[in-house]
């Protein structure tokens, strides 16, 4: 996929940019309920901003976007929100903290999808082909897509994703502490994604949640993965 995706179209950066403004929302949405929640730390540490800068994390950042490069896929970034857990008033303020990421990302995929719905006849389902559409309906349905993908794949318990972070404080305190070290933390995480890197985890992810999904929130299913494709470059 890397060398069929053009990194010098417009649209893809765009893609990529709005990525990066929706990234910085989830963070923004972690750091906002672990402020409501008692972490008065974050603001003086300039948590609650919208600076995307603010949330660079060198795994999440960095690392783990050259890693899906190398393995045929879109360097999509993520961010990391540092909160005081020892500072939230009671245990299922951290469930609440993060599960607030996810929360944001499935509220911006509802907006985006409003648009995109066929009784609001902005796109032609029927008689346009995705790959005639502008580059505006492109941009819309790949981040449309692109959230709700963001908002499975973080409620998904793993250790390090927000889907853990929900259930991790009623789990016995040993146990989360053997989860979230090294080495046994790290090599859950990244095994995590190598599975999600091949071809039959994905494509399970695509038909059983996310196509059930979007059909619900009542849109075409098959165009928003065709054109989150076409706006990658990959068709």
């Amino acid at each position: 996929m890397v060398a069929r995706t053009d990194f010098h179209s417009p649209l893809l950066w765009a893609v990529l940019i709005g990525w990066i403004l929706t990234v910085t929302l989830h963070e923004f949405a972690h750091g906002l309920v672990g402020y409501l929640g008692g972490d008065y730390t974050i603001r003086e540490r300039g948590g609650l901003t919208l600076n995307p800068l603010q949330y660079v994390d060198p795994l999440m950042s960095i690392i783990l976007p050259i890693v899906f490069l190398l393995m045929g896929g879109i360097p999509l970034p993520g961010g990391a929100t540092y909160i005081r857990n020892d500072l939230l008033r009671r245990p299922w303020w951290r469930s609440l903290v993060s599960a607030a990421g996810p929360a944001m990302n499935l509220l911006i995929f509802l907006l985006l999808a409003i648009p995109l719905q066929p009784k609001m006849g902005w796109i032609d389902y029927d008689n346009v082909s995705v790959k005639q559409w502008t580059s505006a309906q492109l941009f819309v349905a790949t981040m449309c897509y692109l959230q709700l993908f963001a908002a499975v794949l973080n409620l998904i318990p793993v250790p390090s994703l927000d889907g853990f972070g929900i259930i991790s404080p009623f789990l016995p305190e040993d146990l989360q502490d053997k989860l979230t070290k090294p080495p046994l933390g790290t090599m859950l995480f990244i095994g995590f994604f190598i599975v999600m890197s091949r071809t039959q985890a994905r494509f399970y992810l695509d038909e059983k949640i996310l196509s059930p999904v979007m059909t619900a929130a009542g849109l075409d299913a098959g165009s928003m993965q065709v054109a989150m494709r076409v706006a990658f470059g990959w068709m």
